[in-house]
């Protein structure tokens, strides 16, 4: 259990990468609706409450996020359950965990933050999904546009987006899948506009002196000499980078893979289980994984997609450090 939360985190999964930068649209379209998401998520000063729903459990976090004159800083607290705060300044994030005494520094590149879910350009969402237009709803006492992304195939999940009227800003995002109905759900019971910065609020409720301070998330891009062969369609590598692992200099590989909203990670270590073993298989709500040894490695997908999704991505995994 502790090693798939390591994971999680890793993944960028516990807390629902930066959105894109494209211009805001204020017409009636779909699509417009999403490149305003997009956009409100980054330049916009707002704070509130939310809950994120998976797996027959509810999670409630406090969130603040500043805009000051291009500078990205947030904060969002953990209301229920082990403290924990994560801090927020541009591409950095840190992890204040004071029940353990530990600070974990990464980075926002490939990672899912709530209410900024989208990863890419919205444009790219209609090859894969249908997006449309569904009615007003209500979300923390506002009226917001419910806009509706349902899958062209069989390799990722629907969604159900609502976004406030007034300023474009996610305020609700679930996680759909036919029958199944909602299989995971982000949604602010409160909201506000913060109308000016307040560095105050954005800092940790600790100091940290005397913590642990793990940097090992401060890696560099690298070419880790693998490739997913055949990933779903519209899935791109947005990262790509190797983290050690273990005090003795272990590293580990991950990769990121998204479609513009929908993301997974892959790990690649040495191996743990037994060469001709079974696949180990598991999902948690949206959440799906799949691990298996490819040689001396073990090669693990989590994320949220069907689980034919992560099988295919990790028995399509190659090495390619001795391919010319």
């Amino acid at each position: 259990m502790k090693r798939l939360q390591w994971l999680l985190m890793l993944a960028g999964l516990l807390v629902a990468g930066s959105a894109c930068a494209d211009a805001p649209g204020r017409g009636s379209d779909a699509l417009d609706w999403l490149l305003r998401m997009s956009r409100s998520s980054q330049a916009m000063n707002y704070g509130g409450v939310f809950t994120f729903t998976h797996d027959g459990r509810s999670e409630t976090s406090r969130i603040l996020h500043v805009n000051d004159g291009g500078s990205e800083r947030g904060k969002v607290e953990a209301l229920d359950g082990p403290p924990r705060e994560l801090i927020r300044e541009n591409s950095q994030i840190a992890v204040y965990q004071p029940d353990n005494r530990v600070v974990k520094l990464d980075r926002v590149e490939g990672r899912h933050f709530f209410p900024s879910l989208l990863t890419g350009s919205p444009t790219q969402l209609r090859d894969w999904y249908n997006v449309s237009l569904a009615g007003i709803d209500r979300v923390a006492g506002r009226e917001c546009q419910l806009i509706r992304l349902e899958p062209r195939d069989a390799l990722r999940f629907g969604y159900r987006l609502c976004a406030d009227n007034e300023t474009g800003l996610m305020l609700r995002a679930a996680v759909e899948d036919g029958a199944r109905g909602v299989l995971q759900q982000f949604v602010f019971t409160e909201f506000e506009m913060v109308p000016a910065p307040a560095p105050e609020r954005l800092r940790p409720s600790w100091s940290g002196d005397g913590w642990l301070w793990d940097r090992s998330g401060l890696v560099q891009d690298v070419d880790g000499g693998w490739q997913i062969g055949s990933p779903p369609a519209g899935f791109r590598k947005v990262l790509d980078l190797r983290r050690p692992v273990d005090a003795r200099g272990g590293m580990m590989i991950q990769q990121v893979y998204s479609d513009g909203i929908a993301a997974v990670s892959v790990f690649i270590e040495p191996a743990r289980s037994p060469a001709g073993g079974a696949p180990s298989e598991s999902r948690r709500g949206a959440l799906s994984l799949y691990s298996w040894r490819i040689g001396e490695q073990q090669v693990t997908a989590i994320g949220e997609v069907p689980p034919a999704a992560v099988a295919q991505m990790v028995r399509s995994a190659v090495s390619v450090k001795n391919k010319p």
